[in-house]
Protein backbone atom coordinates (compact mmCIF):
# COMPACT_ATOMS: atom_id res chain seq x y z
CA UNK A 1 0.00 0.00 0.00
CA UNK A 2 3.03 2.24 0.83
CA UNK A 3 3.97 2.07 -3.23
CA UNK A 4 1.15 3.28 -4.04
CA UNK A 5 1.73 6.53 -2.24
CA UNK A 6 3.05 9.94 -4.06
CA UNK A 7 6.62 10.40 -3.47
CA UNK A 8 5.80 13.46 -1.03
CA UNK A 9 3.28 11.08 1.14
CA UNK A 10 6.41 9.34 2.63
CA UNK A 11 8.98 12.19 3.49
CA UNK A 12 9.08 13.00 6.79
CA UNK A 13 6.21 15.62 8.47
CA UNK A 14 5.94 17.49 11.57
CA UNK A 15 5.90 15.72 14.60
CA UNK A 16 2.80 17.73 15.84
CA UNK A 17 -0.27 15.57 14.50
CA UNK A 18 1.15 12.35 15.89
CA UNK A 19 2.15 13.95 18.42
CA UNK A 20 -1.66 14.91 19.53
CA UNK A 21 -3.16 11.80 18.69
CA UNK A 22 -0.86 9.49 20.53
CA UNK A 23 -1.78 11.97 23.49
CA UNK A 24 -5.24 11.40 23.22
CA UNK A 25 -5.49 7.79 23.06
CA UNK A 26 -2.92 7.84 25.94
CA UNK A 27 -6.13 9.26 27.97
CA UNK A 28 -8.87 7.90 26.47
CA UNK A 29 -7.19 4.10 27.49
CA UNK A 30 -6.46 5.82 31.01
CA UNK A 31 -9.66 6.94 31.53
CA UNK A 32 -11.10 3.83 30.30
CA UNK A 33 -9.81 1.96 32.97
CA UNK A 34 -12.03 3.20 35.40
CA UNK A 35 -15.31 1.47 33.73
CA UNK A 36 -13.85 -1.86 35.32
CA UNK A 37 -14.50 -0.15 38.67
CA UNK A 38 -18.30 -0.73 38.84
CA UNK A 39 -21.26 -0.84 41.85
CA UNK A 40 -23.25 -2.94 39.04
CA UNK A 41 -22.95 -5.98 41.01
CA UNK A 42 -23.36 -4.91 44.53
CA UNK A 43 -26.09 -6.84 46.65
CA UNK A 44 -28.58 -3.50 48.25
CA UNK A 45 -26.38 -2.87 51.09
CA UNK A 46 -28.72 -1.50 53.87
CA UNK A 47 -26.09 -1.37 56.48
CA UNK A 48 -22.17 0.51 56.37
CA UNK A 49 -20.73 -3.36 57.02
CA UNK A 50 -22.60 -5.11 54.17
CA UNK A 51 -21.11 -1.64 52.26
CA UNK A 52 -17.31 -2.32 53.55
CA UNK A 53 -17.53 -6.01 52.16
CA UNK A 54 -18.94 -4.77 48.49
CA UNK A 55 -16.20 -2.49 48.69
CA UNK A 56 -13.54 -5.02 49.64
CA UNK A 57 -14.52 -7.22 47.15
CA UNK A 58 -13.66 -4.51 44.78
CA UNK A 59 -9.59 -4.72 46.01
CA UNK A 60 -8.94 -7.04 42.57
CA UNK A 61 -10.39 -4.75 40.44
CA UNK A 62 -9.05 -1.80 42.10
CA UNK A 63 -5.26 -3.30 42.30
CA UNK A 64 -5.04 -3.71 38.45
CA UNK A 65 -6.87 -0.26 37.95
CA UNK A 66 -4.36 1.58 39.97
CA UNK A 67 -1.10 -0.63 37.66
CA UNK A 68 -2.27 -0.04 34.60
CA UNK A 69 -3.18 3.39 35.54
CA UNK A 70 0.24 3.92 36.70
CA UNK A 71 2.12 2.29 34.14
CA UNK A 72 0.06 4.07 31.32
CA UNK A 73 1.48 7.24 32.65
CA UNK A 74 4.61 6.62 33.11
CA UNK A 75 4.52 5.28 29.48
CA UNK A 76 3.39 8.03 28.52
CA UNK A 77 5.85 10.20 30.41
CA UNK A 78 8.22 8.18 28.16
CA UNK A 79 6.41 8.95 25.30
CA UNK A 80 6.72 12.73 25.81
CA UNK A 81 10.53 12.72 26.88
CA UNK A 82 11.65 11.10 23.29
CA UNK A 83 9.07 13.53 21.59
CA UNK A 84 10.57 16.42 22.81
CA UNK A 85 13.77 15.25 21.01
CA UNK A 86 12.10 14.63 17.49
CA UNK A 87 11.92 17.19 14.52
CA UNK A 88 10.28 15.38 12.02
CA UNK A 89 8.28 11.82 11.56
CA UNK A 90 8.09 9.52 8.65
CA UNK A 91 5.77 6.82 7.74
CA UNK A 92 7.85 4.20 9.50
CA UNK A 93 7.96 5.71 12.51
CA UNK A 94 4.37 6.23 12.06
CA UNK A 95 3.53 2.87 11.73
CA UNK A 96 5.47 2.18 14.72
CA UNK A 97 3.68 4.07 16.77
CA UNK A 98 0.41 2.91 15.42
CA UNK A 99 1.47 -0.37 16.24
CA UNK A 100 2.42 0.72 19.73
CA UNK A 101 -1.00 2.34 20.20
CA UNK A 102 -3.01 -0.94 19.43
CA UNK A 103 -1.03 -2.00 22.61
CA UNK A 104 -2.06 0.92 24.54
CA UNK A 105 -6.05 0.65 23.68
CA UNK A 106 -5.73 -3.13 24.69
CA UNK A 107 -4.81 -1.92 28.07
CA UNK A 108 -8.36 -1.48 29.36
CA UNK A 109 -9.22 -4.88 28.32
CA UNK A 110 -6.68 -7.03 29.40
CA UNK A 111 -6.89 -5.21 32.95
CA UNK A 112 -10.58 -6.49 32.89
CA UNK A 113 -9.00 -9.97 32.49
CA UNK A 114 -6.50 -9.56 35.43
CA UNK A 115 -9.51 -8.35 37.62
CA UNK A 116 -12.23 -11.34 36.93
CA UNK A 117 -9.61 -14.01 35.53
CA UNK A 118 -6.76 -13.91 38.15
CA UNK A 119 -7.43 -17.16 38.54
CA UNK A 120 -6.92 -18.50 35.58
CA UNK A 121 -3.08 -18.53 33.99
CA UNK A 122 -4.45 -16.78 31.24
CA UNK A 123 -6.34 -13.95 32.85
CA UNK A 124 -3.02 -13.15 35.04
CA UNK A 125 -0.78 -13.32 31.67
CA UNK A 126 -2.70 -11.25 29.68
CA UNK A 127 -2.27 -7.83 31.43
CA UNK A 128 1.77 -8.12 31.73
CA UNK A 129 2.56 -9.30 28.22
CA UNK A 130 0.18 -6.43 27.09
CA UNK A 131 2.80 -3.89 29.08
CA UNK A 132 5.79 -6.09 27.69
CA UNK A 133 4.61 -5.09 23.65
CA UNK A 134 3.75 -1.32 24.35
CA UNK A 135 7.30 -1.43 26.40
CA UNK A 136 9.16 -3.79 23.33
CA UNK A 137 7.32 -1.16 20.79
CA UNK A 138 8.54 1.90 22.28
CA UNK A 139 12.19 0.62 22.00
CA UNK A 140 11.59 -0.41 18.72
CA UNK A 141 10.35 3.11 17.99
CA UNK A 142 12.92 5.32 19.68
CA UNK A 143 15.69 3.22 17.86
CA UNK A 144 14.19 3.77 14.39
CA UNK A 145 13.72 7.47 15.30
CA UNK A 146 17.39 7.99 16.58
CA UNK A 147 18.85 6.05 13.32
CA UNK A 148 21.52 8.07 12.33
CA UNK A 149 21.22 8.86 8.97
CA UNK A 150 17.40 9.42 9.17
CA UNK A 151 17.63 12.91 10.74
CA UNK A 152 14.26 12.94 12.81
CA UNK A 153 15.96 13.95 16.33
CA UNK A 154 17.56 16.98 17.04
CA UNK A 155 20.17 18.02 20.00
CA UNK A 156 20.16 14.57 21.26
CA UNK A 157 24.03 13.80 22.28
CA UNK A 158 25.28 10.05 21.93
CA UNK A 159 25.72 9.54 25.48
CA UNK A 160 21.97 10.41 25.70
CA UNK A 161 21.19 7.88 22.54
CA UNK A 162 23.23 5.21 24.74
CA UNK A 163 21.08 6.07 28.04
CA UNK A 164 17.55 5.75 26.88
CA UNK A 165 18.97 3.08 24.63
CA UNK A 166 19.84 1.26 28.01
CA UNK A 167 16.98 2.27 30.04
CA UNK A 168 14.37 0.50 27.10
CA UNK A 169 16.64 -2.63 26.95
CA UNK A 170 16.21 -2.66 30.78
CA UNK A 171 12.50 -1.51 30.77
CA UNK A 172 11.86 -4.90 28.28
CA UNK A 173 13.96 -6.75 30.76
CA UNK A 174 11.67 -6.04 33.73
CA UNK A 175 8.89 -6.81 31.27
CA UNK A 176 9.99 -10.14 30.73
CA UNK A 177 10.55 -10.49 34.45
CA UNK A 178 6.83 -9.22 35.20
CA UNK A 179 5.49 -12.10 32.91
CA UNK A 180 7.85 -15.04 34.72
CA UNK A 181 6.47 -14.03 37.57
CA UNK A 182 2.83 -13.16 37.19
CA UNK A 183 2.62 -17.13 36.80
CA UNK A 184 3.17 -17.28 40.10
CA UNK A 185 1.95 -14.41 42.08
CA UNK A 186 -0.37 -12.87 39.89
CA UNK A 187 -0.32 -8.47 39.67
CA UNK A 188 1.93 -8.60 42.77
CA UNK A 189 4.69 -9.12 39.44
CA UNK A 190 4.10 -5.48 38.78
CA UNK A 191 6.45 -4.48 41.26
CA UNK A 192 9.23 -5.29 39.91
CA UNK A 193 8.88 -1.89 37.57
CA UNK A 194 9.59 -0.18 40.78
CA UNK A 195 13.30 -1.40 40.18
CA UNK A 196 13.37 0.43 37.05
CA UNK A 197 15.18 3.81 38.08
CA UNK A 198 17.61 1.39 39.98
CA UNK A 199 19.00 -0.85 37.83
CA UNK A 200 18.54 2.56 35.06
CA UNK A 201 21.26 4.27 37.26
CA UNK A 202 23.47 1.12 37.95
CA UNK A 203 24.13 0.46 34.16
CA UNK A 204 24.76 4.14 33.33
CA UNK A 205 27.13 4.76 36.70
CA UNK A 206 29.97 3.25 34.18
CA UNK A 207 29.11 5.63 31.64
CA UNK A 208 28.59 8.60 33.74
CA UNK A 209 32.21 7.91 35.76
CA UNK A 210 34.00 7.41 31.86
CA UNK A 211 32.99 10.73 30.92
CA UNK A 212 34.63 14.26 31.10
CA UNK A 213 33.58 16.88 32.88
CA UNK A 214 32.71 19.18 30.33
CA UNK A 215 30.52 16.76 28.75
CA UNK A 216 28.57 16.25 31.69
CA UNK A 217 28.38 19.87 31.68
CA UNK A 218 27.34 20.58 28.22
CA UNK A 219 24.63 18.20 28.31
CA UNK A 220 23.02 19.73 31.29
Amino acid sequence: MAADLPSDARQPVSTRRVEAFTDGVFAIAATLLVLDLTIDGFDRATTNDQLWRELLGLQQNLLSFVISFLLLCFLWSVHVRQFEYLERVDSTLTLLNTVRLLGVVLIPFTTSLNSEYSELLAGRLALPINFLFVVAMGVAQWEYATGSKRGLVAGLSDETRRRYRTNGFVAVGLGVVVVVLAVFVGPWAFLAYTLSAILQRVVNRPARRARPAHDEAADR
